[in-house]
């Protein structure tokens, strides 16, 4: 069947079905892009990806980013091209310089190079998917990479560097990265292509680290950039940190270090739609999909939930722990002592004495405070391995990561103070730390020079992390020792995968049910970069048996471990303004992740106007957070802890219920304002007085309560049968854990996403359709319902849109 003739008369602008691409002369429908953006390319190929259609020349380069409703084009201009795809082989990237369709594959070739990426697309109605099939290049060529884009855009309202995604006011466009392999960001050895050397390295202004190198979006002074890349891992190869580091990683076994199998989706929408079609995606591309109350954790309120973070949580005191928990309305109690969990060390992640000594201690900690009502996190550091680990001592582990390394060119004595090795270059500059591992001995360094073809290497301190000083024979290997944070080890991917299903035995034999990945770029500095913080963060989640309500948070976001993880928290006690916080949250916002404050101390002496100050700023931005403290001074804080924990459950409570107004949430944003929240009726009604900086009522005391939960409108944009309608009815409480269609139906074709609300698809008739549309409350809440009707009519915000 001539799928493209018989669809064509009710075209007006290019079309993918069923992952059938169309090359269209401009008779075919190129003309009404082109009248919108003042351009003609006749022999362009479009991909439709939602809202967004991409067009691309005879060459395979990007040449129009076109919101599809409209007509506008958001590719930058005047700062160079690029393809969607193209190849770095033997350090230099390799362009395509044709392109052509073959049924629902777009092949990419470069005669003169002798090059061919093949991509099957398929299109997904609000996203398409673009595999690489197949890559070929001439026998002996180094293909080190493949890189996806950059796709350079003049959406510059927003963006979200970690979700991957640029926006405006009224149009998204994304990139997401759909298996470990492809990773967001852009590959630290390519600085000098796509633009790379104009990007910022922390757009967001981040506090805790720049993300910039693990992330599909980057920012440059003329617009944001999606982006994306597979390294070749076919054999052992040396990746370039971001400190400019060389360090050998590979090969990965069989079909796994292959860039054939990078993938990634395309799609445009609007902001407010955003969420539903990355849980669209997720979910039909089966990545990470964490819920709590049954509802993606993305689109949650109870996801930004607050938690008690005690320094001294033990089998002891867990009764206690609990029961200030349920003071403060708070379900998870959190240990935190020092800078790690409750691990003798990190590496093997053994309990220690706080939490029984064994798993089944552990277990029987967590039974006794989820009977009680509680649940149980512990603290983790991700790919940290301390000294005092078996993984290092007494024997090193052979699955240690090592940085580069050469031969001894003399013996090395066991008292020797300085040695010779063939090379200076496992000592370059870029890696944390000054170790070298010598059979089994770690020796530490101060100083090298080269001298003559040898590399002479001063200041040894031997025996280092409780080996043992040795001989060692001319010949042996030196290698580098990559530093974590804390000066401990790192493990390579074997360690890191053991770490994974370690965290995950952990979490399924105990019924721990929430954790923090802390230190998670250890996996990316192992050599790995994000695809290591992947195997980790994705591998563990896999594992996970009981996935609902299992709460995770990280050191460090990624586009590859967005979907999995459900919340990043960042701020520290002493160290964090409230300033920063707001710009973390505004990051947060971007990425569509919940609101959080970082950790918040509570000493049980703390001054209730202090903490109410703290509860106010995360009531305007809707943020949990970590209240820091300990059992004990709690305990200490007799009647002042009561009326603390007090103020700490009823701002919670009425912010995850919604009983504050936008406009008094924008007054608790300001931090000038004072504010004391007293109950009136638990759980439902309170009374708002804002105070001076002296404590002094100013104004009279005002009256907040839950609304009754309802849409905040009655009515939804008209369809056009045949195109693409995206829409979602808003609730009016934050609250709500679930919607479904509870009488009538949707218009055939149309969708509803019963974890964002979202309703998307493409209408097959004009036959309007009634429904209601019940949004289902937390537990203990009402649930919200409107009746709709679909009807045939301009959609919105604009007229036209992708036709099917």
């Amino acid at each position: 069947m001539d799928l493209r003739r018989k669809l064509t008369p009710r075209l007006t602008a290019a079309i993918a079905v069923a992952g059938l691409l169309t090359a269209l002369p401009a008779a075919a429908g190129i003309q009404t892009v082109s009248a919108a953006t003042g351009s003609h390319h006749s022999g362009d190929v479009l991909v439709d990806a939602g809202y967004l259609r991409v067009g691309m020349d005879a060459t395979g380069t990007v040449t129009s980013l076109v919101d599809s409703r409209d007509g506008r084009n958001y590719l930058v201009a005047g700062h160079g091209t690029a393809p969607l795809v193209s190849l770095v082989i033997g350090g230099r990237q390799v362009k395509p310089t044709s392109l052509r369709r073959s049924g629902g594959t777009l092949v990419f070739g470069n005669s003169a190079a002798g090059t061919e990426v093949d991509v099957a697309v398929s299109d997904r109605t609000s996203y398409s998917t673009f595999t690489v099939t197949k890559v070929k290049a001439p026998r002996g060529a180094d293909v080190q990479t493949l890189l996806w884009g950059p796709l350079a855009t003049t959406l510059t309202g927003s963006l979200g560097e970690s979700a991957g995604l640029a926006s405006n006011s009224g149009f998204t466009a994304g990139m997401k990265v759909l298996n470990d392999r492809t990773e967001g960001g852009w590959p630290r050895e390519d600085t000098g292509m796509g633009w790379e050397n104009e990007v910022s390295d922390n757009p967001s202004d981040l506090q805790v680290a720049p993300l910039e190198q693990w992330s599909v979006g980057g920012r440059t002074p003329w617009g944001n950039l999606l982006r994306a890349f597979t390294f070749d891992y076919t054999k052992q190869r040396l990746r370039t940190n971001d400190s400019g580091y060389g360090i050998p990683v590979g090969p990965l076994p069989g079909a796994q270090g292959s860039i054939v199998g990078s993938r990634i989706a395309l799609y445009g929408t609007t902001p407010d739609l955003a969420p539903t079609v990355l849980s669209t995606i997720a979910k039909g591309q089966n990545l990470p999909y964490p819920t709590i109350d049954g509802q993606w954790q993305k689109a949650a309120q109870a996801t930004s939930k607050s938690i008690l973070v005690l320094s001294d949580l033990n089998t002891g005191n867990v009764a206690d722990a609990d029961r200030f928990a349920k003071a403060a309305g708070i379900d998870t109690v959190y240990s935190l002592p020092g800078a790690d969990g409750p691990w003798q060390s990190a590496g093997h992640f053994q309990f220690n004495s706080s939490f029984g000594g064994s798993d089944a201690g552990a277990t029987a900690l967590v039974h006794a405070s989820t009977s009680d009502g509680v649940a149980v996190g512990a603290h983790t550091l991700s790919n940290f391995i301390d000294t005092n680990d078996p993984y290092v001592q007494p024997v090193p582990s052979p699955d240690l990561q090592l940085g580069q390394s050469a031969e001894l060119t003399r013996p090395l004595a066991a008292t020797d103070t300085s040695l010779y090795m063939a090379s200076c270059a496992p000592l370059a500059d870029g890696l944390a730390g000054k170790s070298l591992l010598i059979d089994h001995e770690f020796v530490n360094y101060t100083g090298f020079t080269t001298v003559g073809d040898e590399c002479q290497v001063t200041g040894l301190t031997r025996a280092q992390w409780s080996s043992a000083a040795a001989d060692h024979a001319a010949g042996a290997t030196a290698a580098r020792v990559p530093h974590n944070s804390y000066d401990g080890a790192l493990g390579d991917l074997k360690l890191i995968d053991a770490t994974a299903t370690r965290f995950a035995t952990i979490w399924n034999t105990t019924g721990i049910s929430a954790t923090s990945f802390d230190g998670l770029e250890s996996a990316s500095e192992a050599g790995w970069g994000q695809y290591g913080m992947a195997r980790m963060v994705n591998g563990a989640f896999a594992q996970l048996k009981a996935k609902d309500g299992f709460i995770s948070e990280t050191s460090r976001e990624g586009s590859n471990v967005w979907d999995a993880l459900s919340r990043a928290s960042w701020g520290e006690v002493g160290s964090t303004s409230m300033n920063q916080v707001f710009i973390n949250n505004a990051y947060y916002q971007a990425n569509y992740l919940p609101g959080m404050l970082g950790w918040i101390s509570l000493p049980g002496g703390a001054a209730l106007h202090t903490v109410e100050d703290t509860l106010a700023r995360g009531a305007g931005l809707n943020a949990g957070a970590g209240f820091e403290t300990s059992v004990s001074s709690l305990t200490n804080g007799g009647q002042n802890t009561a009326a603390l924990l007090d103020e700490v459950k009823q701002w919670e409570t009425a912010r995850n219920l919604g009983a504050f107004t936008d406009d008094e949430r924008a007054q608790f944003r300001d931090q000038s304002t004072h504010w004391h929240l007293s109950v009136i009726t638990p759980g439902s009604s309170w009374s708002l007085q804002q105070l001076d900086a002296a404590g002094n009522a100013v104004g009279a005391p005002r009256t907040v309560s839950v609304p009754t939960p309802g849409f905040t409108s009655t009515s939804l944009p008209g369809m056009t049968p045949g195109k693409l309608y995206e829409a979602r009815p808003a609730a009016n409480v934050p609250s709500i854990i679930r919607y479904t269609v509870t009488a009538g139906t949707l218009p055939a074709g149309l969708h509803l996403n019963p974890d964002t609300g979202g309703i998307t698809g493409v209408p097959l008739t004009g036959a309007p359709a009634r429904f209601t549309l019940t949004g289902k409350g937390a537990p203990g809440t009402p649930d919200a319902r409107q009746t709709f009707t679909i009807r045939v009519g301009n959609p919105s915000p604009a007229e036209g849109g992708r036709t099917r």
